[in-house]
């Protein structure tokens, strides 16, 4: 039934005592892939540092986990990863789940984004559970549910049954969190955005903009990335570099458009890193991109990690205009949005960042004081009931 990845002893201490008794347990239900997902790493830090101890049940990642990881309960459910066809190892992996929920002595279940969502609320109502759902993203407008009628209709249904029986809810950004109250109006809801630890000492001496100026990428390979756009920007702009960070669907045809558009030489694809490693390169950038085009409401609505990541390396970000982009912005100027369907709206963007980098530069030091974790995570006990 599925294996553990790593599982260490843990060693509970307080300003007391310390003891070899294990803390309370919380489970963790993520159906999403592990390796990447630095929000469920995030959870169970937050969990552990509240003297709780969070077990995580996944399907198989895609990718080694990496140092961070290190001393968290992981417990594999399936040796095949989602990412491969997706519904016969979501039904393993409930099926295999369905014991352990049946069993565990964790109070608090809480569900990383829809797929264990129903699951957990049907036998969290029956074994009188307290069951969170995190909402990564508008999930009933992405591109995986809205390309199919079957898909709309069954995680419509999947999703709208697991509300009804659950009274807590937590999301990533205000706009999504206004849609979702709207309708569940009975559920309580909790805005937690997707941005990162901050490290006081982790500020880096920014490189000089002088010479070739570097672009960083991080993130899936998919489609409406708003890549193939900035590549025909960079086409009449040779003073760029890219490195891109990340794999997905998309990789051969990008590789494709760099060399069409005659860049190749200046385009990086550096593949998968794990993510505690990803503050360090983006920290030798001069500006980020996040260019992903509107084409559904989650994408239009979402606040993405990639944007705080990039501001808490003090790197600008070049984003797409959307709702979301414009409320950012709005509170520190950080970047600027450009319509990401358009490369010449694309390399304007570009161009505007260059000529007012210091600006940008110090308005990213402002806001990493904000954008942090810690500043959002601090009433997320009391609202967990822990």
């Amino acid at each position: 039934m599925g294996g553990r990845v790593r599982q260490e002893p843990f060693e509970y201490s307080d300003a007391n005592h310390t003891t070899n008794l294990p803390p309370p347990e919380i489970l963790l239900a993520i159906l999403t892939d592990l390796s990447t997902d630095h929000r469920c790493f995030k959870w169970a830090k937050t969990l552990k540092e509240m003297g709780k101890q969070p077990v995580i049940y996944c399907d198989q990642p895609l990718h080694d986990l990496g140092e961070a990881w290190k001393g968290f309960d992981v417990r594999v459910l399936t040796r095949e990863s989602h990412r491969g066809r997706f519904f016969p190892v979501f039904i393993r992996f409930l099926l295999r789940l369905t014991p352990i929920l049946l069993t565990t002595r964790a109070k608090v279940w809480i569900s990383l984004d829809a797929p264990p969502l129903f699951w957990l609320a049907f036998w969290g109502k029956l074994r009188s559970r307290t069951v969170i759902y995190d909402a990564h993203e508008l999930f009933l407008e992405t591109p995986f549910v809205v390309q199919r009628p079957s898909r709309r209709i069954f995680w419509w249904l999947w999703e709208r049954g697991g509300f009804a029986l659950i009274s807590k809810a937590v999301t990533v950004s205000p706009a999504i969190l206004e849609k979702l109250q709207d309708r569940h109006a009975r559920v309580g809801f909790y805005l937690l955005p997707n941005m990162p630890y901050r490290d006081p000492g982790s500020e880096a001496e920014k490189p000089p903009l002088s010479g070739t100026t570097r672009l960083v990428y991080q993130g899936g390979l998919r489609a409406a990335s708003g890549l193939p756009e900035l590549f025909t920007a960079l086409k009449t702009r040779p003073g760029f570099s890219l490195d891109i960070y990340g794999e997905g669907v998309e990789e051969e045809s990008l590789r494709e458009s760099a060399h069409r558009e005659g860049i190749a030489e200046r385009v990086f694809f550096h593949g998968v890193v794990p993510f505690e490693k990803l503050p360090g390169l983006m920290a030798r950038a001069h500006l980020g991109i996040h260019l992903v085009q509107p084409v559904c409401g989650s994408f239009a609505l979402t606040w993405s990690n990639k944007i705080f990541d990039y501001v808490q390396a003090l790197v600008p970000v070049l984003l797409s205009d959307n709702p979301a982009h414009r409320d950012l912005l709005r509170e520190f100027q950080v970047g600027v949005a450009v319509d990401s369907f358009s490369p010449e709206s694309v390399g304007q963007g570009l161009d505007a960042m260059l000529s007012g980098y210091a600006d940008f530069i110090a308005a990213c030091r402002q806001a990493r004081e904000q954008w942090h974790w810690e500043v959002h995570a601090r009433g997320l006990g009391p609202f967990l009931g822990l």
